[in-house]
Order: structure tokens, then sequence, then C-alpha cells
């Protein structure tokens, strides 16, 4: 998916793209839609896209937060019930607040969804 035709956010808003649920397991046989449909509530992790330019800034100087902080295509996890699910170009998105990211995945860590 191109970034420049996803919606931008705005303010402290960033925008997430959902890792999407296995069509098939390990040894090949196909899930049905409705097991890949319950998955997708589990989802919540998934990579950045997009930022508001207020994100992880102070909402009242503008000044920086002091720290380590996720940037766009970072790999993150989130609460599983937080932000606004959209679909966009026929892509399920996810708009989160900058404090609703949880962590940062680093590069070759396996993350699997918990029940």
């Amino acid at each position: 998916m191109s970034h420049q035709h996803v919606p931008q956010p705005v303010g402290w808003k960033v925008l997430v793209k959902p890792i999407e649920p296995q069509t098939q397991t390990e040894g090949g046989v196909y899930l049905p839609d409705e097991s890949r449909d319950a998955e997708e509530y589990l989802v919540s992790h998934g990579h950045i896209i997009a930022m508001g330019e207020m994100a992880y800034h102070e909402r009242n100087t503008g000044s920086s937060w002091k720290g380590s902080w996720p940037r766009v295509e970072d790999h993150v996890t989130f609460g599983k019930y937080a932000g606004q699910k959209i679909i966009a170009n026929g892509e399920k998105l996810l708009i989160l607040n900058d404090d609703e990211i949880t962590s940062i995945i680093p590069s070759g860590c396996e993350v699997t969804n918990h029940a």
C-alpha cells in the first residue's frame, strides 16, 4: 500500500496497519473465514504507517517527549480494544492515540496473539 493514499493522522494520532491473521496453519490447512474473523479481534500489533505532527510531543508546548518513541514503519503493540478501526482503499487500518502504543517490537522478535 502506498502511504500517500491513506488517511493522514492529525494531532497526536498514529495510523497503524494491523498484522493480518493467518489464512492457513503451519501444516497447510486453510482456516475458515469464521476462524480468521475471530482471530482478527485478537490482533494487537502492527506497523506504523503514518503519524500526526504532534505525536510524541507535549500537548501544551509542542516539545518532543523525552525517551525512545516509535517511528513510522516500526512494528508496535497496542491494546486489543484500542483505536478507531477504518478501511481505506480496501485495507484495514487503525487510528490510535500516540499513548495507546504499548511497545516497539524489535526486528527478529516473533509476536503472536494470546487469547
